[in-house]
Formats: C-alpha cells, sequence, structure tokens
C-alpha cells in the first residue's frame, strides 16, 4: 500500500517557520550568557576535542529521533554534525540511550552534549547551555469524544493528564504541573497516547512537533486532536558537560547556529526532517 502523505508541503513550511522562527531577530538583538563558556577544568587547548559524543531523546521529531532503519538523526545532529565536519571532531551518536540515564551521563562527562533541552534553572547549575536552535510549542492533545475547553494550564486543573517520563517542559509548566495538576508520567514516550485512547487521562501533553509526529505514525488522527493555542513556548537548546573539554566549542557553536539560522539552513533543514517523518509515517 502507498505510504500516506501525511504531512502536507504547506504544513511542514509552516512546522519549519515555527520551529526556527524568530532566532534571526533573536541573535542580533541577544547578548547570550553562553558566549563566555568557562574554562574547563582541564588547561587543554578547544582542539583537543577530537569527538563529541552525543545523547538525546529518541522521538522527539524533528529534534532528535531514530529511525526506522536504525540512523540517528534529527535538526540537533544536524547541527553539530556540520560543526564537527569543519572541526575534524568524530560525532559519536547515542539515541538509544534512556533520558534519565543519559542525563546522569552527561553530569559524570560520560557524553559531552544532548541534542536538545529546555532551559531550567536546575540544569543550569548542573549543565552548560549552548544558546538556543529552535522553538517548540507545548500543547495540549484530547479525544475527540472527551473534550473540555482549554485556553491556559488553569483549565486542566480538575483533570488527569500525562507526559512523558523524565523530560521537562520548561520551569513554568514544570512548577504548576507538580504543585496544582495531577499528571502521570507515562515511560513509552512514543505509545503516551495509548492511556488517552483506554480513558486512563483526559489529555497528553507534549511538544507540538512530537505530538503531530505520534498522531500520523500511530494512526489515531481521526481520534485524537491537538488543541491551540499552544499553552507555552519553549526555546530548545544544546546542553553540554561541564565535565567534557567540547565545551570549549560553545561560544563557536553558537556563531554556528547564527550563521545557518541567518541563511536559511536551520529551516531547509527541519523540513527536510518532516518531509523524512512523512514517509515514514505509514505503510
Amino acid at each position: 500500500m502507498a505510504r500516506p502523505r501525511s504531512i502536507t508541503c504547506a504544513v511542514r513550511k509552516a512546522i519549519s517557520a515555527t520551529l526556527t522562527g524568530g532566532l534571526v531577530a533573536m541573535f542580533s538583538t541577544a547578548v547570550f550568557a553562553t558566549e563566555k563558556a568557562p574554562r574547563s577544568t582541564e588547561s587543554q587547548s578547544p582542539f583537543t576535542c577530537h569527538t563529541l559524543s552525543v545523547g538525546g531523546a529518541n522521538g522527539w521529531e524533528p529534534i532528535s529521533y531514530i529511525r526506522e532503519d536504525g540512523q540517528h538523526t534529527g535538526l540537533g545532529i544536524d547541527i553539530l554534525q556540520d560543526y564537527a565536519k569543519h572541526h575534524n571532531i568524530r560525532l559519536k551518536r547515542h539515541l538509544d540511550i534512556p533520558w534519565t540515564r543519559t542525563l546522569q551521563m552527561l553530569r559524570k562527562g560520560e557524553l559531552d552534549v544532548l541534542t536538545g533541552a529546555y532551559f531550567t534553572n536546575e540544569r543550569d547549575q548542573s549543565y552548560f547551555y549552548s544558546a538556543p536552535f529552535a522553538n517548540d510549542d507545548i500543547m495540549v492533545f484530547q479525544h475527540r469524544e472527551r473534550g473540555f475547553a482549554v485556553n491556559d494550564l488553569t483549565d486542566l486543573i480538575g483533570h488527569r493528564g500525562a507526559r512523558p517520563q523524565g523530560g521537562s517542559y520548561g520551569e513554568y509548566i514544570d512548577q504548576f504541573a507538580e504543585q496544582r495538576l495531577d499528571m502521570i508520567f507515562s515511560p513509552t514516550g512514543d505509545r503516551i497516547f495509548d492511556v488517552l485512547l483506554s480513558g486512563r487521562v483526559d489529555y497528553v501533553m507534549l511538544g507540538r512537533f512530537d505530538g503531530m509526529t505520534n498522531l500520523h505514525r500511530d494512526k489515531v488522527v481521526d481520534q485524537i486532536k491537538m488543541i491551540e493555542p499552544p499553552i507555552d513556548r519553549n526555546e530548545v537548546y544544546f546542553l553540554f558537560s561541564r565535565q567534557s573539554p567540547c565545551m570549549r566549542h560553545v561560544k563557536n557553536i553558537n556563531l554556528h547556529i547564527e550563521k545557518l539560522a541567518e541563511d536559511g539552513t536551520l529551516a531547509k533543514w527541519t523540513e527536510n526532517h518532516l518531509i523524512d517523518l512523512s514517509s515514514d509515517s505509514g505503510s
């Protein structure tokens, strides 16, 4: 059977523009704290970073994910690979490691960088952030037969929800959810809609692109809908280990991100991943 084109060209372009939109203006007006990367505890030059060990969240399309053929890919991988190619650095990809374990390895310096993360003050104390390279809307997904109005987080009070195990949706959502929402954490992020279909929860909270990909891949578009507007928008950053000699490259990686945003490469790569996901989402 021919594979359905689950994400049309126009939709792909709109998603790509949303994901990378505003980055050029942001680079031209903001001064990033990451421009002054702290020195490594070791007395090394930046060029001692011969290998960049990369972890990340599998299934966070199009930021980081593993294709059906086993390839570890995503927008975050593209940026790091392009930078590594120009600096004679070898990239090792480890998207198959569970998220909680990945953060532990990053803290110890067993991984050098994560392909994408939202900002939290707690993480900022333990790791080191790059400049942002994408935006991600945080969305609510509901069963079409059990919907309720949602305009902001307060509308979720009194309803039970689900979100992926171990992840953060930024300081604002994390604190509000902990204090006022009834939520369960799903250990199976790529099948998280199962708990919504079964009636165990009233809604699922996911990033826009992650959720849309799951909808089409799981073929549940007729049963589950995404609710507009977003409840929040988070910037997506690389997250570096403070134990890694590669952290000295953060300033140059920030400049590389700026260049890729300005010349349209980030938007192009994002659209390419959405085309890739569209072709993989069915048979």
